[in-house]
């Protein structure tokens, strides 16, 4: 994926700390997720299968923007938000596989996470010429994405109606957001000189 540009940029600013990317991305995907679990809150779309493609449509094509603050490499403004968009368009598509295939039975949300977190590290790996390991990245993304999207499913049994669902969104953009900071501050970090130079 080298066409996004992302692999390293020699004198590129320094990005944020990793608590900043974390915190930041956090906050900035809660809100986008919020944004489209509202259309299942507000019943904006009553069909399943269009009501789960509109949600997943509002937050592939602004969470990119929400959090690229995250991203220091050059053409980053322009890059990062498609790099976004494709990893987070296969995640949702495997999760939904998952869901449907298992009908929402056996772990099938869990299920989903996994086969979709771990596409979407793969690809934002290659897509930043990462040397972070996978199995780092991906163990981290997977805890924060599952305790806020199950922290967020306690929610909405807790506080019903579209209170609920719009915090189980908020809860699983968080969540969510979290993990995506981590991966992106440690695929950014700068390379180890080979040992003896």
């Amino acid at each position: 994926m080298k066409f996004l540009q992302l692999h390293e940029t020699p004198g590129a600013r320094p990005g944020p700390s990793l608590m900043g990317a974390m915190v930041g991305s956090a906050i900035g995907l809660s809100a986008v997720f919020a944004a489209g679990y509202s259309i299942w809150a507000f019943r904006l779309i009553r069909e399943s299968a269009l009501q789960y493609a509109a949600i997943a449509a509002v937050i592939f094509c602004l969470g990119g923007f929400v959090i690229q603050r995250a991203v220091v490499r050059r053409g980053a403004a322009w890059s990062f938000p498609v790099c976004f968009a494709i990893g987070f368009i296969a995640y949702a598509v495997l999760w939904s596989a998952a869901w449907i295939g298992l009908r929402g039975k056996y772990q099938a949300d869990l299920i989903g996470a996994v086969l979709g977190l771990a596409a979407l590290v793969w690809l934002w790996r290659r897509a930043f010429g990462g040397t972070a390991g996978f199995v780092e990245l991906f163990l981290v993304l997977l805890v924060c994405h599952s305790i806020g999207y199950y922290l967020g499913g306690e929610l909405h049994a807790l506080v019903p109606g579209r209170t609920g669902k719009l915090f189980w969104g908020a809860s699983h953009g968080l969540g969510f957001g979290a993990g995506m900071g981590f991966v992106l501050h440690r695929l950014q970090r700068p390379a180890k000189p080979a040992a003896g130079r």
